[in-house]
């Protein structure tokens, strides 16, 4: 099979680009060719301006010589808002993606990784018809991928229910493999951590809907004298309100017992080598479809403590926790520090028992 995939990647910081990163590295590893079509600030085998307009239409120099298209579907990747003629240049571009789906047929799929918020009961006349066309556009889609039923439920809700045979639920860790395999004391040795310690982590960009603050409010209220908490991570996007968000985050931690934030971008290896060191993986997200750090974090076996955001509680398992605010955390918190004296949690150990 030859195929192409159409998304940001990597050196551009982006969770969907690692993930078309793997998926490509997966698929090449079972014999297929894949090439890759970027936007120019990402190392693509081809590198091409997708975003505004008709500029989409520019897949088709290279969609013919592809037995599969796949598209890793984010709006702002390829709709240009906040321009001063954004509704005819959202409307090409709703055309662009119908023309696409109609001519390349059952030999595209779009991987969703998040879809627009629209609504037809908006009163603007402008509106009304930009959700129609998101409609259509969607209808005319020969194969959706979803992560999470959380996901097509949504989907569902703003839009239609897609027939069965367009869509598929595809787990979000199917194409991810390890950068790195250590043991957890390697791990910890490797970053410097306490052996002593249950260590809980929060790990990815630092951005106001990750919640982490949330996490160390939670943490800062429970009995922690035997864990510790690392929030790990960089801003995305050099603008006011994330780095007023790094801000209050640095005050927080600074005032928290066994806190730490590390604010690093990390490489794949150090990403995977955090998580091989922590005994558990919080994922405290305010606003989310689904988790790349929740799949990641099961490809190393360990725990998640999870909000109910978007499609978390479809990325866990059973033995997994999920908490509905600051004080239901704090007492999962609570919980492990009374399982416990003066060593961390064995590896493989687990959740407590109970949720909350």
């Amino acid at each position: 099979m030859r195929y192409l995939i159409v998304s940001s990647y990597p050196p551009i910081h982006c969770g969907i680009g690692k993930y078309a990163f793997q998926m490509a590295w997966t698929l090449t590893d079972q014999g297929s060719v894949v090439n890759i079509l970027s936007p120019p600030e990402g190392d693509g085998d081809y590198t091409i301006e997708l975003q505004g307009g008709f500029s989409l239409l520019r897949i088709f120099l290279y969609a013919f010589f592809y037995d599969r298209v796949v598209i890793q579907y984010q709006p702002s990747f390829f709709y240009s808002y906040g321009t001063s003629s954004w509704t005819l240049n959202t409307w090409a571009t709703h055309l662009s993606f119908m023309l696409l789906f109609l001519v390349l047929g059952k030999r595209l799929e779009i991987v969703v990784h998040e879809f627009s918020n629209t609504s037809s009961r908006k009163r603007d006349m402008r509106e009304r018809l930009d959700h129609c066309l998101e409609v259509t556009k969607w209808k005319l889609c020969p194969h959706i991928v979803f992560h999470t039923p959380k996901e097509l439920e949504d989907f569902s809700a703003q839009y239609f229910r897609p027939s069965e045979t367009k869509y598929e639920l595809r787990p979000h860790n199917l194409y991810f493999h390890k950068f790195t395999d250590i043991t957890m004391e390697e791990a910890r040795r490797e970053l410097g951590l306490p052996h002593d310690k249950i260590i809980f982590l929060c790990i990815g960009f630092i951005q106001p809907h990750k919640g982490f603050d949330l996490a160390l409010r939670a943490f800062c209220r429970a009995k922690t004298e035997n864990m510790g908490l690392y929030i790990v991570g960089s801003i995305r996007l050099s603008l006011e309100p994330y780095q007023a968000y790094l801000d209050l985050m640095r005050n927080i931690a600074e005032r928290t017992h066994n806190a730490r934030l590390v604010v690093k971008y990390l490489t794949d290896q150090e990403f995977d080598t955090w998580i091989s060191a922590c005994d558990v993986v919080i994922v405290p997200y305010r606003e989310i479809w689904s988790s790349g750090v929740a799949a990641r974090a099961k490809l190393f076996h360990k725990p998640l403590i999870v909000s109910e955001a978007g499609g978390l509680k479809d990325q866990i398992a059973k033995e997994d926790l999920f908490f509905h605010d600051e004080e239901d955390l704090a007492s999962i918190l609570d919980q492990f520090s009374r399982l416990v004296t003066s060593s961390h949690v064995p590896e493989g150990a687990g959740l407590p028992t109970s949720s909350i």
